[in-house]
């Protein structure tokens, strides 16, 4: 076939390929070329019977056909428009294989392009999942179907439990693989036919369609707070965390996608009270629409502008009167307000699933500061307890934070003395009894805190890893009332010493009380009769003037306690004055 039949019969031919015997390219004649010289005068005569190579192009670009886009769109950049105009020739091995315009692939860059925005627009640049907008888009499209085809659906809220902890005190580096991990591990249990996304930061949402019952919903997400529980390695750091979900049904609770999202976002404050589970929404946890971020604002905010602030209070020896530790404890100062109750910022910080983010903080900035007073000889000898709470064991983020500001201040695990509510430790489950007891083997000493106004059971407390019981201060100021509460100071002491345990008192207010204790053989105290709370300046006037008077023999005489009963101090987002 001649090029002028070849170029009649497809008028979408751009260009033809000359090739010698051996199939090598040789030239190539372009469309349009071909018909300037055909429509010249005389133009049939002029192509009548003669070669091709007399209207070919003797230099066309030839490629490899896995030559990059990229690098065959600079060249075509480079050579004007040449190229643009002329084609090239794909080729395989030096064989022919085809032939390619700079229009086509001008058209391909753009299409890849607008895909790319259009990707851009509705996905979400870290993981890969769709967007907020995409996310609502696909919601209204899932609750319209449903409404035609009278099935169910159900909407998940997900937030990853202490998320910032692990992102601040690990980075942010290990904060972004972090989120693509989990984005993942959520693909891996979500159908096709359902959609997961990421709102923003570390929170994810989920529209499971075509329910068959709220039991399969239920599965879904039991199945969601399974994986993200697994162990993650991140660029060399063993990290785990939880999740918290709320849960809503359409129709079940309200066939209105604005209600079924606010219903969700109430069910997951509910579910970050306690972390690591599952809430379906109910009444009781709707939320007046004005006040829904009130609470988590308002602690972020404390938190952000710097609004809290450390104090601490001393511990010391019954006998010896030698300071064994300080505690830590969280002041809120509202510029509002003034000083906020600690157990009203606590109750806040619960309620706003930012508890973590609260211990964090006194964590960081203790830490430092104890290390300072280390360096200074004034805190020499002593060690710093932290006071968590029972879902901070559960979520798995804990061993990170902590070795994470270890590191920072320059101190080292066996400083550390981790302080939970008797409560708290009573019901903690399997997985957070082994966390302690891996921290413990690396030197932590773990402390029931606020000792008799929970549900201890003796078999429970010997088995659990435990080795400092603190006394509550409700038993102390008891004191002197009545037989029956010394003989019960008694018992919680004697108790606590068969089971080789320090004992602590707290809130210790005069000399009676303070010689009673002794009297019982009981450990350590602390209290305002030993020195209110003080902020870290006037702790260190009073650390420097401890140190100054009291003698070097007591200075440095060794605890009366067994061992592993060495001096504490204790760092603690609530108060215990």
């Amino acid at each position: 076939m001649s090029a002028h039949e070849a170029f009649f019969a497809d008028s979408t031919l751009y260009a033809i390929a000359v090739v010698d015997e051996h199939g090598t390219p040789i030239g190539l004649i372009n469309r349009f070329r071909f018909r300037e010289t055909l429509w010249q005068q005389f133009g049939d005569e002029i192509l009548k019977n003669r070669p091709v190579a007399m209207i070919m192009d003797r230099t066309p670009l030839i490629l490899d056909e896995h030559t990059p886009l990229e690098q065959l769109s600079e060249i075509l950049s480079d050579d004007t428009t040449k190229y643009i105009f002329d084609g090239f020739i794909v080729t395989r091995r030096a064989k022919y294989l085809g032939i390619g315009t700079g229009f086509s692939l001008m058209r391909r860059i753009t299409e890849r392009r607008q895909a790319a925005l259009a990707h851009l627009a509705y996905h979400d640049t870290l993981t890969g999942l769709p967007n907020r907008q995409l996310f609502l888009d696909r919601l209204g499209q899932a609750i319209a179907s449903a409404a035609r085809n009278r099935r169910r659906l159900s909407v998940f809220y997900i937030d990853l439990d202490r998320f910032k902890v692990v992102n601040d005190s690990l980075g942010h580096t290990i904060g972004d693989l972090l989120l693509q991990q989990i984005a993942d591990r959520f693909r891996s249990v979500i159908r096709a036919q359902d959609t997961v996304a990421r709102l923003s930061g570390d929170e994810f949402a989920v529209v499971l369609t075509e329910l068959s019952s709220n039991e399969h919903a239920a599965f879904v997400a039991q199945k969601l707070i399974e994986t993200v529980r697994q162990p993650l390695t991140l660029d060399g750091h063993e990290v785990q965390i939880s999740c918290s979900i709320g849960t809503v049904t359409y129709p079940d609770h309200s066939d209105r996608q604005d209600v079924l999202l606010r219903m969700a976002d109430d069910a997951l404050s509910a579910a970050k009270r306690s972390r690591n589970t599952v809430r379906r929404y109910t009444e009781d946890m709707a939320r007046p629409a004005a006040t829904a971020p009130l609470v988590f604002s308002t602690v972020r905010r404390a938190i952000d502008l710097g609004e809290l602030e450390v104090f601490y209070q001393p511990q010391a020896d019954l006998g010896s009167g030698a300071l064994h530790g300080l505690e830590a404890l969280v002041r809120w100062n509202d510029p509002h307000r003034g000083f906020v109750p600690t157990d009203e910022l606590i109750q806040i910080a619960e309620d706003a699933g930012l508890i973590s983010e609260i211990t964090d903080f006194v964590c960081g900035t203790a830490m430092k500061q104890f290390r300072a007073w280390q360096q200074s000889r004034f805190g020499q000898h002593l060690r710093l307890a932290i006071n968590i709470s029972g879902v901070e064991m559960r979520d798995g983020a804990l061993p990170a934070m902590l070795h994470a500001h270890v590191r920072n201040a320059g101190l080292s695990m066996s400083m550390i003395e981790l302080e939970l509510t008797e409560s708290g430790l009573m019901f903690s489950d399997s997985v957070a009894t082994q966390l302690l007891s891996d921290l413990r083997e690396e030197g932590v000493r773990v402390s029931v805190d606020d000792f008799g106004t929970g549900y201890s059971s003796l078999g429970r407390l010997q088995r659990l890893p435990v080795d400092v019981l603190k006394i509550d201060k409700a038993f102390v100021e008891d004191i002197g009332t009545g037989a029956k509460q010394g003989a019960l100071v008694r018992a919680i002491v004697m108790m606590a010493h068969s089971l080789d345990l320090t004992v602590v008192a707290e809130g210790v207010e005069n000399e009676g009380q303070r010689a009673f204790l002794e009297s019982c053989g009981c450990d350590l105290y602390q209290g305002h009769l030993l020195s209110p709370p003080l902020p870290a300046a006037e702790m260190a006037q009073y650390l420097k003037a401890r140190h100054d008077v009291v003698p070097a023999r007591r200075r440095s005489s060794p605890p009366r306690t067994t061992p592993h009963r060495r001096a504490t101090a204790s760092a603690h987002p609530s108060i215990q004055d």
